[in-house]
């Protein structure tokens, strides 16, 4: 989880210490490092962690104080048993707390299920949708929808980080339970009813780790393959109609469930989700679930035919004078038409659609792209 490189005097001899570790494998390394010099004070020459920002945070370790290898021995431990999700989260707490030495990351570490994280969320402009997203669901009259184009979005979502702090990830915004109301109030993207043979209950995702685990408790069950699930529910628009309720694992919902709320805080990301599901037309909610974890493969077309020629000529190094030049004398229209046949274009009732790493199957691209025209 966490790796040191350590060297002694500026000795060329690099010594590797992986952590946790055995009080054996840290004896070892630090024979090796006598071995090559036999006085003088340990040096770290590199850190790495599979959380992306804690070395920096560590660049002020000493490797020859037995209480912060200790330290970073248990930190190391407690990183071992998270998710990638929680490794995201612990991050962004990182960054969104006052951190002074080891104890403070242990702290956060010890801590991680106190937040939350709000996938793709990474900017305030993002920060700003979502706020809105959120307020339309529960009702709220700040932001209606009508209103959004003519909102500041990154003001509110500046606004929304001033007042409630967190930190902003490459995987999302990471913040206190306590400090959102709007995630704590959020509106449920999948619901499953779930029997055991002790129990019933039921489960609104996405939810954390913790909040499946009460509902394990709930059931009497040790994991969910000990339980069936009775009713697949959808409170996303069209879902239902295009993600399959056959297959399904509480595993695989949940993990859904976080995409689709990823996708809600991007502009025409759940239209482009919605087109594909319809083209693709997957058999089982696993299948439905490759498709959003896949999602960057596909392209939603926003342009009409002619405009799509000429962002056709614009990638083969065409640019706007020269495109402006020959308007009149070229069909931009009938070329944009026919690379979109060419590279599988699709129309669906939520938009067009195409495939990046390889066109869809031409079997009906005929009929449908006579629709474009």
């Amino acid at each position: 989880m966490i790796q040191l490189l350590m060297s002694r005097n500026g000795n060329p001899v690099h010594v590797p210490l992986r952590f946790p570790s055995s009080p054996d494998n840290i004896t070892a390394a630090f024979r090796q490092l006598s071995q090559a010099t036999q006085t003088g004070k340990t040096e770290i020459v590199e850190i790495k962690s599979v959380i992306a920002n804690l070395p920096s945070y560590l660049s002020g370790l000493d490797p020859d104080s037995r209480t912060q290898l200790e330290q970073l021995n248990l930190l190391s431990s407690i990183i071992a048993q998270m998710d990638s999700r929680e490794r995201n989260i612990y991050a962004g707490a990182l960054d969104g707390n006052s951190i002074n030495d080891l104890n403070d990351m242990i702290r956060v570490a010890e801590q991680v299920s106190d937040y939350i994280l709000i996938p793709n969320v990474n900017s305030d402009v993002a920060l700003g949708r979502y706020v809105a997203v959120a307020s339309q669901i529960q009702g709220d009259p700040r932001f209606p929808e009508a209103s959004w184009p003519y909102l500041d979005f990154a003001k509110i979502g500046a606004e929304y980080y001033a007042e409630h702090g967190g930190a902003y990830t490459y995987a999302g915004y990471v913040l206190r339970k306590q400090d959102d109301e709007l995630v704590r109030e959020k509106k449920s993207k999948i619901q499953l009813d779930l029997s055991s043979s002790q129990a019933q209950a039921s489960v609104c995702l996405p939810a954390t780790k913790e909040e499946l685990e009460r509902v394990k408790r709930t059931l009497g069950i040790d994991c969910f393959a000990g339980a069936e699930i009775t009713k697949v529910s959808f409170s996303v628009p069209y879902m239902d109609e295009h993600i399959p309720t056959t297959g399904v694992s509480v595993e695989d919902a949940n993990e859904l469930a976080w995409a689709i709320e990823g996708m809600q805080c991007e502009d025409g990301e759940l239209l482009k989700y919605l087109s594909v599901l319809s083209v693709e037309q997957p058999g089982t909610m696993q299948e439905a679930l490759r498709c959003a974890m896949n999602l960057d493969d596909y392209e939603r077309i926003t342009e009409d035919t002619y405009e799509y020629g000429r962002t056709v000529l614009r990638r083969i190094g065409a640019d706007d004078e020269l495109i402006d030049t020959i308007d009149g004398y070229m069909d931009f229209e009938k070329l944009g038409e026919d690379t979109m046949a060419e590279e599988g274009v699709r129309r669906t009732e939520f938009g067009l659609i195409r495939r990046c790493s390889s066109p869809f199957a031409e079997e009906i691209q005929a009929m449908e792209m006579g629709g474009l025209s």
